[in-house]
């Protein structure tokens, strides 16, 4: 178990000085509860279940391929970080490791010394014991969601050169500018309420320790959850990466991580609805946003640069989703010197 000592001298003494207090802070406006929780995990989904939709869309006319754009394009960059962190931390409080190596820090250190460590600095969560078990969840999770996304790109990108003997997509697409102000609106608002098909809702209420998406990739959090609940063939994930390698984090968007388990402790320790504010902190991961803006501001400016409508596709398919992909993909990277399991207790990566 991470010790508290490793902190400075000024936060452990600090950190005495509010063991014994109450750490429990007046709920801001719009800050994050269990319930709110689970909304925000509504905006991963709701891009998810559009993966889905657009893995089974054939562009046949110009309406299609608009309604396609659409899509791709109504996801609010904010909303969906938030929705992705949030699902990690759902993903995160599923580890049995972790949950009992969060609680035994709490007995052995105070609950109240544990929630302030974890909220004032979110990469002490994941060096708690069972830190590397829950690790090691979020990184399966997020390459087999980054591979979902990225194969349904090839698709768009693939089918972009296709289109080129078609006419309709082979001529110049008008209305450029209107285009432009219809998707930044889209995206500015963000998914609409029914973007999440009901059949799905249900699935995405989980409490800590209800799950098990190790042994079972069907359920929440596992590497075929997504595909499991709308139906459909599995993605079949292509890589140059042996199937039975580790990963290990991605220290430049590790924070990620260390946001999901923090939020993940929180679960553990039943502290979330008395930590509102620091929970909303925590699920808005300054870099994941930076990079899915990025993502967003590059599928505008491919659309601006387009002129026919078969290069749509293409901007739909390297940016919309491609780029997606590699934002959540990116917390993770092969581990080729991994040759026996890792481990599912104790100690950072």
């Amino acid at each position: 178990m991470r010790s508290l000592a490793v902190w400075t001298t000024t936060a452990a003494v600090a950190l005495l000085g509010v063991a014994n207090a109450q750490t429990a802070a007046p709920a801001e406006a719009g800050a994050a509860t269990t319930g709110d929780l689970q909304t925000a995990v509504t905006a991963y989904a709701a891009y998810q279940s559009d993966v889905s939709e657009l893995r089974a869309t054939t562009m046949r006319d110009a309406n299609s391929l608009e309604g396609a754009l659409d899509r791709v394009a109504r996801h609010n960059r904010d909303q969906l970080t938030r929705g992705w962190i949030a699902y990690g931390a759902n993903i995160a409080s599923q580890s049995p490791a972790y949950v009992q190596g969060v609680r035994d820090a709490a007995a052995y250190y105070g609950r109240d010394a544990v929630i302030w460590a974890v909220t004032v600095d979110p990469s002490y969560a994941r060096g708690l014991r069972g830190g590397q078990e829950a690790t090691n969840m979020l990184l399966a999770s997020a390459n087999a969601d980054s591979a979902r996304i990225i194969s349904v790109a090839d698709r768009y990108q693939e089918m972009a050169y296709s289109l080129q003997r078609q006419r309709w997509a082979n001529a110049v697409a008008p209305g450029k500018d209107q285009r432009l102000q219809r998707v930044r609106s889209l995206g500015r608002e963000g998914a609409p309420a029914n973007a999440v098909p009901s059949e799905v809702g249900p699935r995405l209420n989980v409490t800590p320790l209800s799950l098990s998406p190790s042994s079972d990739p069907s359920v929440y959090g596992g590497r075929r959850f997504w595909d499991a609940v709308r139906g459909g063939e599995q993605v079949v994930e292509v890589s140059s990466t042996p199937a039975s390698a580790q990963w290990r984090v991605n220290a430049t968007r590790g924070e990620a991580l260390d946001r999901m388990s923090a939020v993940a402790a929180l679960q553990a320790l039943d502290a979330v609805d008395t930590n509102q504010s620091a929970v909303s902190r925590l699920i808005a991961d300054p870099r994941s946003r930076d990079c899915i803006e990025m993502a967003q501001l590059q599928l505008y400016q491919c659309m601006s640069a387009a002129r026919f409508r078969y290069e749509n596709a293409f901007c739909l398919g390297q940016h919309g989703l491609r780029d997606i992909g590699t934002c959540i993909g990116a917390v993770a990277q092969p581990d080729t010197t991994a040759m026996t399991p890792v481990s599912g207790h104790g100690g950072r990566d």
